[in-house]
């Protein structure tokens, strides 16, 4: 499939999706960035009016079920953003509940395990809510990531109640570039093969921080590291396609 690029403005408008969670730490990470011919503006998101002004979306961290409900309570939000979600030449990126958003489904633990269709954002890959854990199981991990400009310099990876990738479909991983990727000893236990959302794959249990296209997803927090490394990643990759 071509991608029909879109022309971009000088001033590039990039919303964060501002009904729950920690929207502002993105809104100020990404004004710290001067990308070479281009501003960014970056604006809260919490009408379809204000989604149509962006040329890119960050979906932040947050409670996934929580943002989908205040969206679907505002009129044509939640069809703009899942249209917006799924649009190949469109740049989005969601980190902890955003990758939750963003998959094709996602399923939760517990006495009633069950499915939940998700923005289909990146098509083929089902995740599994919370798996590394509640509040109190959040922790940090200093990873050396080569893609990142000074890449000798570790990122400081922070994980609060995160998602997990379930599995990623033949198709998806054909497609899919795998950014980071966690070392054993800090892997999730596996979600259950009984689930709704099937069997889950060992190998990619750890992949934290994935891209296909213009779309990019973090099991991680960024916007929480000190850190704007990962936010110019993304805009010099996946709005600018530099």
């Amino acid at each position: 499939m071509t991608i029909q690029p879109i022309e971009l403005p000088e001033t590039i408008t990039i919303g964060v999706l501002a009904l729950q969670g920690a929207f502002v730490e993105h809104i100020h990470y990404l004004q710290k960035l001067r990308p070479h011919g281009h501003t960014i503006k970056a604006i809260p998101i919490r009408t379809l009016s204000e989604l149509q002004q962006c040329q890119a979306l960050v979906i932040p961290g947050g409670e996934s079920t929580v943002i989908s409900s205040i969206a679907s309570h505002t009129p044509g939000l939640l069809e703009g953003l899942i249209d917006f979600a799924r649009d190949p030449a469109r740049a989005v990126w969601g980190t902890c509940a955003g990758m939750i958003l963003m998959a094709d489904v996602n399923g939760v633990g517990g006495g009633r395990k069950k499915a939940v269709k998700g923005w289909e954002g990146i098509g083929g890959m089902k995740v599994w809510r919370n798996l590394f854990g509640g509040q109190l199981e959040s922790f940090e991990a200093s990873l050396t990531i080569p893609h990142l400009s000074n890449p000798s310099k570790p990122f400081n990876l922070v994980f609060i109640r995160a998602p997990a990738v379930h599995s990623l479909s033949p198709e998806c991983k054909s497609q899919v570039e795998v950014i980071a990727q966690l070392p054993e000893d800090l892997l999730p236990p596996p979600p259950p093969s009984d689930s709704p959302l099937g069997e889950p794959s060992l190998e990619d249990l750890g992949k934290v921080w994935l891209r296909k296209g213009k779309k990019m997803v973090t099991s991680f927090h960024p916007e929480l590291s000190g850190d704007v490394r990962v936010h110019e990643f993304w805009v010099e990759k996946c709005v600018l396609g530099r």
